[in-house]
Formats: structure tokens, C-alpha cells, sequence
């Protein structure tokens, strides 16, 4: 057996006599040592996309991408035309146009990946909205013919469509369920949907004029916003679903009604007209934005720990109703659970997702509302944007919350770290229009 130093030994030998053979050489030979270079900020795989309409009759909307990252137009794609709603379903955008088509493309890949339109069946109207489930496919809503349409994630195109309950109008739903519930506004109900044979399981009465649904991040439970009719007996109001009971949970607290179960929003539940919701997995709880409370308010509700199957029953309740400067339209909270930010539009009482665009003229709210959610206050003064804040939506890392201005025709970019505008970007022109180039935009969403 060689001893450790006989092969330390043979070792520097051969070293040695390899040097000595490159010194002979008249040619340095150069040794290159790869070094591993940076792989790139990963929020460079995140895009804000901004849906963007033309005004005019028949003529295509945009989507612009913007880069998390670095803060700049990563492109941009031409949808159908009039488009009202932006969804995603997995790796995939959804643009609802105003014909009843759906543009659908690969997020982050808007200027690389093949767009595809995808046409509906005749005789279907009215498609305003639209959700996806644990199945990866996407179902937009039918308000005109009181349906649902199926369209294959694979395939982008419709595979069924799926009677529901009137004027389907929002879908809650999320990749931790394979059931979707379905915001039925004319009939005051929520249709419940097996995403796995596309089977109606159940109606599920809810509280007057549901207008928006969200589901939360792990499938359990499905807040319903009810805007309510404007008067003291069907205020604005919550209806919280249990998705394994399927049934309304039992509230408590200031706001809980008994016998609907339902909690009333705002410091005028009566006229305070909810018309979205945001919700925050962090904190476990609901931030509902009130288009016509007086004062203006964003409603807070406690959702954390709630367990039907212990004495007393831990349900949920009305946190707080929060005083903010303006009417608010949408609300967003960063995914630390830190703060909420609120967009100011100003938009007229009833302001929601299927009329929204008929009023864009009206909303001439120009601040963007900042909320402790430690203190639940409003963090005084809000940030001043564009006028028109109608949208809002934040950064899966917490590092920048973006407002989309519809009459100034941009997204304001806001550093949460000192709230305050960092740059606003605009849709570019597309070169080859000639007339009725303007693009409004009024929706944003972050991608994944």
C-alpha cells in the first residue's frame, strides 16, 4: 500500500513537471476559471398587465405589460375589441371583449407567445367576468343568457356551457378548489360549480344584489359582496361560504344580521353600495371597497381562525369600517399584510366591474388612499395620481402597488417603502393606427 506522503510525493512530482512543460513553451497558456454570472432579479418573471379600451365603437383594446423588475413597458398586445375583463387562469391572460370573444395568451411572454381568440356559441351575450379553479380551466360569465362557458385551458376553446342562476355577473374561485360559485346578480344567489364534471351541486341564497365573489387563498371559504338596493331592510353587506358545507356562515358582531347571515358594511350599511373585495392571506381577512358610504369607507372583515366545529362557533365579523378620503372603487392589500391601499376614483354611488366603463367619464378621483392595517386608519395624506383612479392592484413581493388612472390614460407605480409615486407609464400609440388610437385603460393585474 502507497503511504499518504509517497502520494503527496508523486502529487508534487507531476505538478511540477506539468509547469515545467508549459514554461518550454514560447506560448502562455492561459487557464479560464468559468464564473457563474447572476441569473437576474426574479421579480423580472412578474408583470403588472393593464387592460386598456378604446372608446370608440368596434375598435380593439390593449393589454400592456409592465415589468415588476424594472419598472417598463414590456410589451404590449391587441385584444379583441371593447374589452370589459381581465382574468387569469394559470400561466394564462383572459381578456373578455365586448363581442362575447376572449383573447387569451402566456403572461410573461406577451410579445413572444401566439394570441388566440377564442369564439363563444350563438346566441350567447352578455360575457362580463370571469375565474378558474383547481382544473386550470377558465369560465366566464353569460349575464345575457343566464349561463357559464367552459373554456379549455388546453384547447382555448368552449367545451360547455353550464345553466346557472340570473345575471351572472363575478366568479369566485382559486387552484385550491374544484368548485367554482357564481355571483348571481339578479337572482340573489350563488350557483356552485363542480370544475371536475362541470355539474351544478347547489344555489346558495345570498344577500340583495350580489355584485362580486372571491374566494379565499386556501379554498375554504367564499366571501360574496351584496351591494344591496339602497335601502335600511337590504343594506350593503358580506356573505361569508363555507366550501365544504356549502352553506352561509353564521356571523357575529356589530353589522351581523341573524337571519340572513350576512354583514352589513360601511358607516351607512344602507347606501353604502360595496363593489369589490380584496382578499389578504396574510392578515386572513376581507378589505371591501364601499362606492356610496358616507363618509367614504373601506370595510374590514375578521376572518382568521374561523371553526364551525368548536363551542362557541368562531365565525366571522365586521373588524372595522375605515374613514378614507374619497370614494373608493378597488382595494388592494400587500402580501405582507403591512398596509392596504385603496384607488380613489370618485366614481358615482354603484360604481362596479359591469358598469364601470358607461361611468368613466364621471370619476374624476385623482388619490390613492394608504391603511395601517395595525392601527386600521388611514395613513394621512393620501398619495395624489392621475385622474380617474379606478384600479389598483400590488406586487406578490410587497415591493410596488400600481393605480391605474383611466382619464389620465396611465398606471401611476408606488413605492410602498416611502408611498410615494415612483414613475408613471402610459400604452404606447400603436404605430400602424392611423385614427381613434386612444387607449383608456382601467383594469391592472399582477401576473402570476
Amino acid at each position: 500500500m502507497i503511504s499518504t506522503y509517497k502520494k503527496l510525493g508523486l502529487l508534487f512530482v507531476t505538478t511540477l513537471s506539468v509547469a515545467l512543460m508549459a514554461g518550454c513553451n514560447d506560448n502562455l497558456r492561459q487557464f479560464i476559471v468559468p464564473v457563474p454570472k447572476p441569473t437576474g432579479d426574479p421579480g423580472a418573471f412578474s408583470h403588472a398587465v393593464v387592460l386598456a379600451t378604446n372608446p370608440v365603437a368596434g375598435a380593439n383594446g390593449i393589454t400592456m405589460h409592465i415589468d415588476v423588475s424594472g419598472d417598463s413597458n414590456a410589451g404590449q398586445v391587441n385584444t379583441g375589441p371593447n374589452p370589459v375583463f381581465l382574468g387569469k387562469a394559470g400561466s394564462r391572460v383572459f381578456v373578455i371583449n365586448g363581442d362575447n370573444t376572449i383573447t387569451s395568451y402566456i403572461a410573461l411572454s406577451p410579445t413572444a407567445s401566439a394570441v388566440n381568440t377564442v369564439t363563444q356559441p350563438g346566441g350567447v351575450s352578455g360575457t362580463i367576468a370571469g375565474g378558474t379553479s383547481s382544473s386550470g380551466n377558465f369560465y366566464a360569465t353569460n349575464s345575457g343568457t343566464n349561463d357559464l362557458s367552459q373554456i379549455s385551458g388546453f384547447a382555448l376553446a368552449v367545451t360547455q356551457t353550464i345553466p346557472v342562476g340570473t345575471n351572472p355577473v363575478a366568479i369566485a374561485g382559486s387552484a385550491a378548489n374544484s368548485k367554482i360559485y357564481v355571483v348571481n346578480n339578479g337572482s340573489n344567489n350563488v350557483t356552485v360549480v363542480s370544475t371536475t364534471d362541470n355539474s351544478v351541486l347547489k344555489s346558495i341564497p345570498v344577500g340583495s344584489h350580489p355584485i362580486w365573489g372571491v374566494m379565499a387563498d386556501n379554498g375554504v371559504q367564499v366571501f360574496i359582496v351584496n351591494q344591496g338596493d339602497g335601502t335600511a331592510a337590504n343594506p350593503g353587506s358580506v356573505s361569508v361560504i363555507d366550501t365544504n358545507l356549502d352553506i352561509v356562515i353564521p356571523c357575529s358582531g356589530t353589522g351581523c344580521s341573524a337571519t340572513t347571515r350576512a354583514i352589513s358594511l360601511g358607516f351607512t350599511p344602507a347606501s353604502s353600495s360595496p363593489n369589490f373585495a380584496f382578499y389578504d392571506g396574510k392578515r386572513q381577512r376581507l378589505y371591501v371597497s364601499n362606492t356610496g358610504d358616507s363618509p367614504s369607507s373601506i370595510s374590514v372583515i375578521k376572518a382568521d381562525g374561523i371553526n364551525l366545529g368548536v363551542t362557541p362557533q368562531i365565525v366571522p365579523s365586521l373588524l372595522a369600517n375605515i374613514h378614507v378620503a374619497a370614494p373608493p372603487t378597488s382595494v388592494v392589500a400587500l402580501s405582507d399584510g403591512s398596509k392596504a391601499y385603496a384607488a380613489l376614483g370618485g366614481c358615482p354611488a354603484g360604481t362596479n366591474h359591469t358598469n364601470l366603463l358607461s361611468r368613466l367619464g364621471s370619476c374624476t378621483g385623482n388619490q390613492v388612499s394608504v391603511i395601517d392595517a395595525n392601527a386600521l386608519v388611514e395613513i394621512t395624506p393620501p398619495i395624489s395620481v392621475g385622474a380617474g383612479a379606478v384600479s389598483i392592484d400590488a406586487a406578490a413581493d410587497a415591493s410596488r402597488v400600481y393605480a391605474v388612472s383611466a382619464q389620465a390614460g396611465n398606471v401611476a407605480i408606488i413605492r410602498p417603502s416611502s408611498n410615494s409615486v415612483s414613475m408613471t407609464l402610459a400604452p404606447a400609440t400603436d404605430s400602424s393606427c392611423i385614427s381613434n388610437c386612444a387607449h383608456v385603460p382601467f383594469t391592472v393585474r399582477v401576473f402570476p
